[in-house]
């Protein structure tokens, strides 16, 4: 990849990279099926900020292993997602839910730089306006990481601000920047592991490599399919994420009209420091206002 990305090349990567990776639902829901240290935490964390019962809106629900858990948990949900195929997906497990737990999902397709869900909430007078802001936003596994840009961030972060009630909180978490890994040779193949595809049942090996631009700080991932017995088509799948540093990504959320209340390394609530592998941030707004910025 050049030293800097074009403004072409960032359109590119947001229309492959943002949505290849989640066309194949069932290979996504497999691909990560043991990753439940982040629902436990979004899940423990809208128990303590909303008691038993509240409201929150998901950005970037995917096929639901947070969604499915807060309302498994008695919270309503307001699931937001770009992608088709992940939206059908978790429409299908809201479906399967007991009655009263399926009740407490609304599945709303939306972009995250421009989503807005205030306006789909039924016309009523007294309190409405106020009830259909939410106590608790959050983006969980790496959503954020799908805005390329300072203006693209910062346009989401509008929206969420839009959407929260006085006092409400927005949670997230991004990757920490592994800067060996981001430098690795663009041309070998790592993490090869053979796995089952879920939906055709054939033996797979999976591999991985990427290109980093360090002036955009957009990491390029190829993810690598390929039959076990050398029959049949490979494929590539790409995902873009762009990358966050920690004392940037602050910055980033104050500018927004944020403050980061609580900042953790991992999903065990342990401190932020060098060695985690994801900062997990809970924002608050401040009292001052967002400042502006350019898109």
């Amino acid at each position: 990849m050049s030293p800097r990305v074009s403004q072409e090349l960032i359109e590119e990567l947001i229309d492959s990279g943002s949505r290849e990776h989640y066309t194949d639902a069932a290979l996504y829901d497999y691909e990560y099926r043991r990753r439940r240290a982040d629902v436990a935490f979004y899940r423990e964390l809208a128990n303590k900020r909303l008691g038993a019962s509240g409201r929150v809106l998901e950005l970037g629900a995917g096929t639901g292993r947070v969604t499915i858990a807060l309302a498994r948990a008695g919270h309503e949900v307001v699931a937001v997602d770009a992608s088709p195929q992940m939206l059908a997906r978790l429409r299908s497990r809201v479906a399967a839910l007991p009655k009263a737990a399926g009740a407490r999902v609304q599945v709303v397709p939306g972009d995250l730089r421009n989503f807005d869900v205030l306006s789909r909430s039924p016309a009523s007078a007294g309190s409405l306006h106020s009830r259909s802001r939410f106590p608790l936003a959050i983006a969980a596994f790496n959503v954020l990481e799908h805005l390329y840009t300072r203006g693209e961030l910062h346009a989401c972060l509008e929206r969420v601000a839009a959407h929260l009630a006085p006092g409400g909180a927005f949670a997230f978490d991004v990757q920490m920047p592994d800067l060996a890994w981001l430098i690795r040779d663009p041309n070998k193949r790592w993490a090869k592991t053979r796995f089952t595809d879920p939906t055709t049942k054939r033996a797979m090996y999976y591999s991985t490599n990427h290109d980093y631009d360090p002036v955009n700080q957009i990491v390029m991932i190829r993810l690598y399919y390929e039959p076990v017995d050398g029959r049949g088509p490979s494929r590539v799948v790409h995902l873009s994420q762009r990358k966050f540093f920690p004392a940037e990504l602050e910055a980033l959320v104050a500018h927004a009209g944020f403050r980061v209340v609580d900042q953790f390394g991992d999903f065990q609530w342990r401190p932020l420091d060098g060695s985690a592998e994801s900062q997990v941030l809970v924002c608050e707004r401040a009292r001052t206002g967002p400042k502006k910025t350019a898109r």
